[in-house]
């Protein structure tokens, strides 16, 4: 098995020279796989790996999360928003067809896109939607990101995202839960692809705590700085709220092309400024070189085989989007130098620099 990084005119490919799966695009280097006699990889026929596509179960957990809450509430739910593809959608169908009251809430981790924060407001101001900002201290957030590259978590945090997104999202998962607590709302609205972080629409707060703990305990465990900063995040107060988090586009037969449609009628654009897996942050391009290098697998593999299995995407779409990432080389050298860290793009990955 053998992996290249191709430069040409600064842009990255990514090329890959081991056995994937006959039917998804998992490979050989992916945590716990096993392929049969026809090629077609364990996670293929493993019952526990299906999507669940149910509206049903959606309108059940609203109408139970509301019916246990304040009735003095301002807000029937916090939609975590990062202006990207996903969570715009979720945010519109949490305010629009569920017919909530929403509170969109963002996580700025110091390198968002510009589009991105363009295609908040658009998003915003169409849906006609309230909206805060939550900034860590870079503090907190660089060191956080440095060490998290550094960790070798454990193959069922790796296999579904990089450590520094993995912990990113720990801040927005658990800083979400503190401020939906305070302010009383009873439900959290997330968006992200189907297969990507659950199998099915509503993780409950054991789930997310759970997530959380396998983030920021190997962090405070990593650096006394961070144990510091992230104690209060880690013993975080339950108070009953929210229930859960659940994403309403587990409702929908979900196609990156179908949700780019509809966004648009909201104003929203595909960025220009990030890689071919990410519509919101900068940092993504360098986390996944990274993490290619480390285990051998694009960290948005799991994810693009759940859509090849849903037939949402193309096997051919996925294989390109692991291999013409849309990542300027020079950006990731950048970014690296934004964050403090050496860059992860070597002069010996740029032989195939074609300029």
């Amino acid at each position: 098995m053998t992996i290249r990084f191709d430069v040409v005119d600064d842009d990255l490919h990514i090329r890959y020279d081991h056995k994937i799966c006959a039917r998804c695009i998992l490979p050989e280097s992916f945590p716990d796989i096993s392929f049969d006699e026809q090629g077609i990889c364990s996670y293929c026929t493993d019952e526990k790996e299906q999507v669940e596509v149910d509206g049903q179960a959606i309108t059940q957990a609203v109408e139970s999360a509301l019916a246990t809450a304040d009735p003095e509430r301002k807000y029937d739910a916090l939609a975590l928003f990062s202006g990207g593809k996903d969570s715009s959608l979720a945010l519109s169908l949490a305010s629009r067809d569920l017919g909530l009251r929403v509170l969109a809430f963002t996580l700025d981790n110091g390198f968002l896109s510009q589009a991105s924060s363009v295609n908040m407001r658009r998003v915003l101001d169409e849906l006609g939607v309230d909206h805060v900002m939550f900034r860590p201290p870079g503090r907190l957030m660089r060191p956080l990101y440095q060490v998290s590259m550094e960790l070798d978590f454990p193959s069922d945090t790796t296999k579904y995202s990089t450590g520094g997104c993995g912990s990113c999202i720990s801040m927005v998962l658990s800083s979400g839960m503190r401020f939906a607590a305070a302010h009383r709302i009873p439900l959290l609205i997330g968006g992200w692809t189907p297969g990507q972080f659950t199998t099915s629409p509503l993780a409950p707060v054991s789930f997310l705590q759970d997530v959380i703990g396998r983030h920021f305990g190997p962090l405070s465990t990593a650096s006394a700085t961070l144990a510091d900063q992230l104690t209060e995040w880690l013993s975080a107060e339950n108070t009953g709220t929210p229930a859960g988090l659940l994403n309403p586009l587990y409702a929908t037969r979900y196609s990156e092309e179908a949700t780019i449609a509809e966004l648009s009628g909201l104003g929203w654009v595909p960025p220009k400024d990030t890689d071919s897996c990410s519509t919101n942050c900068r940092l993504n391009s360098l986390l996944i070189v990274e993490h290619v290098k480390k285990h051998g697998f694009h960290p948005y593999v799991y994810e693009l085989a759940h859509h090849v299995r849903l037939k949402s995407l193309s096997r051919a779409d996925a294989l390109a989007k692991i291999s013409d990432v849309g990542i300027r080389a020079s950006a990731v050298g950048s970014i690296a130098g934004e964050l403090g860290i050496k860059n992860v793009l070597t002069a010996q990955d740029r032989i195939g620099d074609g300029r």
